[in-house]
């Protein structure tokens, strides 16, 4: 038996747990039952997959949910690499404090790509620069995803905007990730990526992010996609530590099982 378990049912069948309920009631006037918890155990991606992020407008929260994704599946002992591809603006390299080899380097070196995966914590990790985009070649680029695969998970952080969408890259993945946002300004970003993603060979699936899983489902309904995930509000998302919530980290799981 998980020694987790054990703890919390001496502590809810204990004096204490009466008393604790009592002040957390009288300081929040909540009078209905609070959520139980239960032992979260972590969900990782299967090896054979290729799974990338993207949004056509920046700030929704694409590389964050691409980072969550690596890190979770880390944490089931299945750990993915993330390869940050965003040609404009590689959050995930500055969040990370990565001062490793970036995916340009690893475009120079054919056939040494798995040797310059660095780490980030658990998750090996390709962190991206700002200068792919000037010479962005998405064939190498679908040759060094290739080579970063092989026996294990692999992550995508697209990037935003239609040019992140390069043919050979999206024949190199399984499943695309549309993330979106609740806000109106996200919301017409995602119905604009309706025409671009129209005939792509690549399974599409959306994540929203912001929202509970009724207004998720909401919004999946009006777009062409199936809903992969949502992902509730969480300040702590914010920072660049990727803490989260227990809601979160569930809501991380039921995505992760989405896209497998």
């Amino acid at each position: 038996m998980d020694p987790r378990l054990s703890w919390r049912s001496w502590l809810d069948a204990s004096p204490l747990a009466q008393i604790a309920l009592t002040l957390m009631r009288d300081a929040t006037g909540r009078e209905e039952p609070l959520e139980p918890l239960t032992a979260t155990r972590p969900v990782g991606l299967p090896s054979e997959h290729v799974v990338a992020f993207w949004s056509l407008t920046a700030g929704v929260g694409a590389s964050t949910l691409a980072a969550l994704v690596a890190h979770r599946s880390a944490s089931a002992s299945r750990p993915a690499v993330l390869v940050d591809l965003d040609r404009r603006v590689p959050t995930l390299a500055l969040r990370a404090r990565c001062s490793g080899a970036t995916v340009a380097d690893a475009l120079l070196r054919p056939g040494a790509e798995r040797e310059l995966v660095s780490r980030w914590g658990e998750v090996p990790f390709l962190p991206g620069t700002p200068e792919l985009h000037r010479s962005f070649d998405g064939a190498r680029i679908a040759e060094l995803i290739g080579q970063v695969h092989r026996d294990r998970a692999v992550v995508l952080d697209l990037g935003a905007g239609a040019e992140a969408l390069d043919g050979h890259v999206l024949g190199s993945i399984d499943r695309l990730c549309v993330v979106v946002g609740p806000s109106v300004a996200q919301l017409q970003a995602a119905f604009c990526a309706v025409p671009l993603l129209d005939g792509c060979a690549v399974r599409v699936a959306v994540a929203v992010v912001g929202a509970e899983p009724d207004d998720a489902a909401r919004i999946a309904a009006r777009l062409p996609w199936p809903l992969a995930g949502a992902i509730p509000r969480d300040p702590f998302l914010a920072g660049d530590e990727f803490a989260t919530r227990a809601p979160t980290v569930r809501a991380v799981d039921a995505l992760i099982r989405g896209l497998a």
